[in-house]
């Protein structure tokens, strides 16, 4: 197995402060948003190593093998294809937290088909570490953006998602 990179994103990076520019669309505002989270080897520097993105989740600090840090550091992105896992110290790093979700449409799983085309928009309620959370559901072609109202920790995509609308039951969100 090939060793993987464990890269530290400083809380101050630039990628937390970009001036958000002016869109054409609702689907490239939340796409420019949720690149945001996207990171590259180049937007840290290496603090370590590790046997497989497989073994570690979302917010996770546990296990990591880093020391020498002012605060903890915790996982704030993980580069499957790369086998690189991103961190952040602190347990208010702007990396734990986001207002836009992005997934691909093999995330969700249907529940109730609500006969919805290609292109919708649609106020769910996401059920979360036992609260109910209003969020906007979208969907652009394979793209399915989820936005909250305020930043909640990126951790819950370490979860089963449930989505409701109207009441009810109408898709899951797989681990991510």
């Amino acid at each position: 197995m090939m060793i993987g990179q464990i890269v530290e994103i400083p809380k101050d990076s630039s990628i937390y402060i970009h001036e958000k520019p002016l869109f054409s669309s609702k689907k490239e505002e939340l796409t420019w948003n949720a690149s945001q989270r996207e990171y590259s080897l180049f937007d840290g520097f290496l603090v370590g190593g590790h046997d497989g993105v497989e073994n570690f989740i979302f917010g996770q600090s546990k296990g990591l093998n880093i020391s020498g840090k002012a605060e903890s550091v915790y996982i704030i992105g993980i580069d499957k294809q790369d086998n690189r896992l991103f961190v952040g110290q602190g347990k208010n790093h702007p990396g734990l937290f986001s207002s836009i979700f992005k997934f691909s449409s093999n995330d969700i799983t249907w529940i109730k088909d609500l006969n919805l085309s290609d292109e919708f928009q649609l106020k769910v309620i996401c059920k979360l570490f036992n609260s109910d959370q209003p969020a906007h559901l979208y969907k652009f072609g394979n793209d399915i953006f989820l936005e909250f109202d305020t930043e909640i920790s990126i951790h819950f995509r370490n979860y089963l998602i449930e989505l409701f609308y109207e009441n009810e039951k109408v898709a899951t969100i797989n681990k991510y």
